[in-house]
């Protein structure tokens, strides 16, 4: 059915919906079935629901409880005028295929009242049913929900010194996140929930991107824009029609010049019939004429808005793609560091940590994924490295290069040095 998203909190991964009854449901993260979009208060949804009955004291039926067993955004998160639905369209409905149905029906209605109503032999141009930039921003949809999603959750950023790459660092970002949950395991982990699900599905919408990198625009362009231009319908089906009533003259004007042929040959020929025949042949010609001056103008303006918009539309496609695919990165890059941040925060208020990190007379960096990347790089090969593991290597060199700062300490007290080390990772 139809609803909407009424309560969400990221660090519990709980929510509930609403339906059109004002009946609440209640849900889960684990539930949620879309990789590119994460769930958010007033967003519209579609779920499942199974719910158990008993019978009340009159005998009816009563619902105990209502268990969503599946959610996930609607298609249909804005409706403006021209879109042939409105919200009371969403709210009326049980599913987004039946609105979907629903839409299709009226504009189809609205495209055959055009083919009726408009004067195809004085159109001079067609106009838009909605913008180009309306169905690139439609078809990202779910992308764009994610970086949305990202903005409305940043913290601040002033005390980040660099930005990481997600990519390069994720493994050890990881690693680092679960080796601080290990040595203590009373901190809170819901407080990361948020940054791992907008991290999770921003990388799914990498991935799609990655793997789809030469999408098939003529397909996107019919699909998402063509076929849904009301005027440039109704124009197509103007051509069939009249495309369908030339044939049918030529038709019967080859049949017609066929008999007179004949009759004009026969000996007992009816002059008056073979007259009427030769009439009626010169005003099929002269329609078939009209048909032929109009579908060449027709087929001119339908070719001139095609070619026009594909063009626009093409270009335009590709660099929003090419924009929202450096968001989706850039996107990454950001939740990454702000995780790091937050992991390197939290080990050093620890005692776990203290007692299994930094106490260790050998640990000379602070607790974040650049030291596990460089510990794991220390005991390599460096004149056997892998890709990856060359580029790990270069990028670990860069950052320290530009943002480490050392620190000489002398000193024989182990509980004085580890206590040195906390307050300068802490000042820096």
């Amino acid at each position: 059915m139809h609803g909407k998203i009424a309560i969400y909190m990221d660090s519990t991964g709980r929510g509930t919906v609403t339906n059109s009854a004002n009946t609440f449901f209640d849900f889960n993260r684990q539930i949620w079935n879309d990789k590119k979009s994460m769930p958010s208060v007033g967003m519209l949804v579609e779920f499942r629901t199974l719910s158990s009955e008993k019978k009340a004291e009159d005998g009816k039926l009563v619902q105990t409880s209502k268990t969503i067993t599946g959610i996930k955004p609607s298609k249909f998160q804005e409706f403006k005028e021209g879109d042939f639905i409105t919200e009371h369209d969403f709210w009326k409905t049980d599913n987004d295929d039946e609105l979907e149905d629903l839409q299709n029906s009226r504009r189809s209605a609205y495209i055959t009242e055009l083919y009726r109503t408009t004067d195809f032999d004085t159109i001079e141009k067609i106009p838009l049913s909605f913008t180009i930039p309306q169905a690139i921003q439609k078809y990202f949809a779910h992308e764009i929900l994610s970086v949305e999603t990202l903005q409305a959750n940043l913290q601040d950023e002033k005390e980040i010194p660099c930005i990481l790459d997600y990519l390069i660092l994720k493994r050890f970002l990881f690693k680092a996140y679960d080796t601080l949950i290990f040595m203590d395991n009373s901190i809170d982990q819901t407080q990361f929930s948020a940054l791992k699900s907008i991290m999770m599905h921003l990388e799914n919408s990498y991935k799609q991107m990655m793997a789809d990198q030469k999408p098939n625009i003529t397909k996107i362009f019919n699909e998402t824009f063509l076929s849904l231009q009301c005027h440039y319908q109704a124009l197509v089906a103007t051509i069939d029609t009249r495309k369908n009533r030339l044939a049918s003259l030529e038709a019967q004007m080859k049949t017609l010049q066929s008999e007179i042929n004949l009759k004009s040959n026969a000996t007992d020929a009816d002059p008056e019939k073979l007259k009427a025949r030769q009439e009626r042949l010169a005003k099929l010609q002269k329609e078939a004429e009209y048909y032929r001056t109009t579908l060449k103008r027709l087929d001119a303006i339908r070719e001139d808005f095609y070619k026009k918009n594909y063009n626009i539309f093409e270009n335009a496609f590709k660099l929003s793609r090419e924009k929202l695919f450096k968001k989706i990165v850039t996107g990454l890059n950001l939740c990454a560091t702000i995780m790091d941040v937050k992991i390197w925060h939290l080990s050093l208020k620890s005692s776990g940590v203290k007692n299994s990190y930094f106490t260790m007379s050998n640990i000379e960096n602070s607790f974040c994924s650049l030291s596990f990347a460089e510990h794991y790089l220390s005991r390599l090969n460096k004149s056997a490295l892998n890709p990856f593991d060359q580029k790990l290597l270069v990028y670990i060199q860069k950052i320290t290069k530009e943002q480490r700062k050392k620190f000489l300490v002398v000193t024989s007290d182990l509980d004085l040095l580890c206590k040195l080390k906390i307050e300068n990772f802490s000042q820096n």
